[in-house]
């Protein structure tokens, strides 16, 4: 029948139905969403995503536009973080501050056994790079980068007896210049202790390569480097030589050398000297000026670039006049050309240098005061044929036994007596200290033969005085009486003997 039993079977059929009880699904649900959603969330989220795996298949158009990242925040947060950013610190610190350091050295080889022009110096320049990098650059001081620069190989020819072989072989010796160029690190951070680090590693370096020399490695390094360095350096002795340490940073501040190789006419401290003036040390000066003075003084002012104003006294050589010149009231192109050499401190030690011989007249032109008052002895003039005092000449009151202060090549009497005596024997020695400014000029009153007239006459200083011939001659044979001189010429009659 068509409508139900009245009563339902009490046991499910045995067979289900094939087919829904419906012909098609419901068109209203059963019951109707609520109107208001929950206000408070579920108690216990969801423990898996919404669908079990993810999708195998992606969209095949993308986006229309980039995904936009949010903007920064305008303001800092509240409250600083807890913890910092990593979760622990970085295993590498921050780049230590360095200095660099150059290590000057020369290898010298005595007795090289092949002929050094053959050689290929390329290699022998490469054997010292890598032997003086291997057994000089530092091991206990820390430092970034340790390499070494060749920088000049010379020869010299000589001659040695090899025993061994029992005759004379062309050999030579080899000079190779170097530096070992090291970047230390510094202990401060500003790099304030860059002397203290250089003069460890130059005593930690240099006394390596000491090592090395002595002990024979480093000639075995050498010869192991190629069999063209072992044939060159057979037999050879090796000694070493070490420059003063360089710091660049510091001698760019400090020293000053000559630039001769650049011909520049000044000093540098560009840290660029020459590799001998590193060696030697004896080039360097701690200031500009102190460098043009010593190695160029023939022209400081030009050296200095202006910079040094000469001062001092120089003589006014190539003029009549003897005196010093005061350089800073001459004119200022005077400052090229006097060398310093030249210049004295003060007039008198400028006077004393260059006009001994005429000191006190140097000083008064000058305008200074004499210092030197002379000895007080006794020294000829033989241009005027007289002796004259060892003192200044000239004064408020002259004295006119004073002939200037006396050459050093002078001999120096006690007296005029003496004086006359020594340097002046044919002249009378009355006549000579008279005219050396000791007594008046009067002659003797005696007699003597003038033999231009053939005539008696009075040795006397005055034309006034009757029978007066002048004064006697040393060599003239004086009279005590006319008579006694007239018979001296005896050929010419009494009463024409005489001038009268």
């Amino acid at each position: 029948s068509k409508s139900p039993t009245s009563n339902p079977s009490i046991s499910p059929t045995t067979s289900p139905t094939t087919s829904p009880t419906t012909s098609a699904p419901t068109t209203s649900p059963s019951k109707s969403p609520t109107s208001n959603p929950s206000t408070s969330p579920t108690t216990s989220p969801t423990t898996s995503p919404t669908t079990p795996v993810p999708t195998t298949k992606p969209s095949l158009v993308p986006t229309t536009s980039p995904t936009v990242p949010p903007p920064p925040s305008k303001s800092p947060t509240k409250a600083p973080s807890t913890s910092p950013a990593t979760g622990q610190p970085s295993k590498s610190p921050n780049t230590k501050p360095s200095t660099p350091v150059t290590v000057p050295g020369i290898l010298m080889f005595d007795v090289v056994a092949s002929n050094v022009d053959n050689v290929n110096m390329d290699k022998l320049k490469m054997a010292v790079k890598e032997t003086v990098e291997t057994k000089g650059c530092p091991e206990t001081t820390e430092f970034k980068s340790c390499k070494c620069a060749v920088l000049e190989v010379r020869t010299t020819p000589q001659r040695y007896m090899l025993r061994r072989l029992q005759r004379r072989l062309q050999s030579a010796s080899l000079q190779v210049s170097y530096e070992l160029e090291i970047e230390a690190i510094c202990a401060s951070s500003d790099c304030r202790d860059a002397q203290t680090v250089a003069n460890q590693l130059y005593e930690e370096v240099t006394g390596d390569l000491r090592d090395a020399i002595n002990d024979g490695s480093a000639l075995s390094s050498l010869q192991e480097s190629s069999s063209v360095i072992a044939t060159l350096l057979d037999g050879a002795i090796i000694t070493s030589n070490f420059g003063e340490v360089v710091i660049p940073i510091l001698a760019l501040l400090t020293v000053w050398y000559p630039d001769w190789r650049g011909q520049s006419g000044t000093c540098k401290n560009d840290g660029n000297s020459p590799i001998y003036m590193k060696m030697l040390g004896t080039y360097y000066e701690s200031s500009l000026i102190s460098c043009c003075q010593r190695f160029y003084q023939w022209d400081i002012y030009s050296c200095s670039g202006g910079g040094y104003v000469q001062s001092g006294f120089y003589p006014n050589w190539g003029q009549s006049e003897k005196k010093c010149l005061k350089i800073t009231e001459t004119a200022d192109d005077m400052n090229v050309n006097i060398p310093s050499q030249r210049l004295a401190n003060n007039a008198e030690s400028c006077c004393e240098q260059h006009y001994s011989w005429a000191y006190n007249e140097c000083i008064s032109l000058t305008g200074g005061s004499p210092l030197v008052t002379g000895t007080g002895k006794w020294y000829v003039n033989h241009e005027k044929m007289i002796c004259q005092m060892d003192c200044p000449k000239g004064g408020s009151v002259p004295d006119p036994k004073c002939g200037g202060l006396a050459n050093t090549w002078k001999t120096l009497y006690e007296s005029a007596a003496t004086c006359c005596e020594q340097k002046l024997a044919w002249i009378p020695s009355a006549t000579c200290e008279a005219k050396s400014g000791l007594t008046t000029l009067v002659g003797t009153s005696k007699w003597y033969v003038d033999w231009n007239l053939e005539k008696c006459v009075k040795d006397c200083a005055s034309s006034s005085e009757a029978n007066c011939g002048g004064l006697a001659e040393r060599w003239d044979i004086t009279y005590g009486s006319i008579s006694e001189c007239c018979q001296r010429i005896s050929h010419i009659p009494q009463h024409d003997c005489t001038v009268e």
